[in-house]
């Protein structure tokens, strides 16, 4: 495969995000090695994507971690 077409499959986003298939990510992994600028793309995708993670997060209420530390502590205490 091309190097413009790994760019424009989507094969690079399924690759980023875990869901390209053994064959695809091998044949991308050293399709990669051959072309920096593949590379390079690969790399851009990864950081769009965590910065898009980051934009989406959601942060659990602060009663959650009382909660988790409590069954811990609980826990803790069975134990010992």
């Amino acid at each position: 495969m091309s190097e413009q077409r790994f760019i424009t499959s989507g094969i690079i986003e399924l690759y980023v995000a875990g869901m390209a298939t053994e064959q695809e990510a091998r044949e991308l992994e050293a399709a990669t090695a051959q072309f920096p600028e593949l590379a390079a793309e690969v790399e851009a995708c990864r950081r769009d994507m965590e910065q898009y993670i980051r934009l989406q997060a959601v942060a659990p209420p602060p009663a959650i971690k009382e909660h988790l530390l409590r069954m811990v502590s609980d826990e803790t205490k069975l134990i010992e």
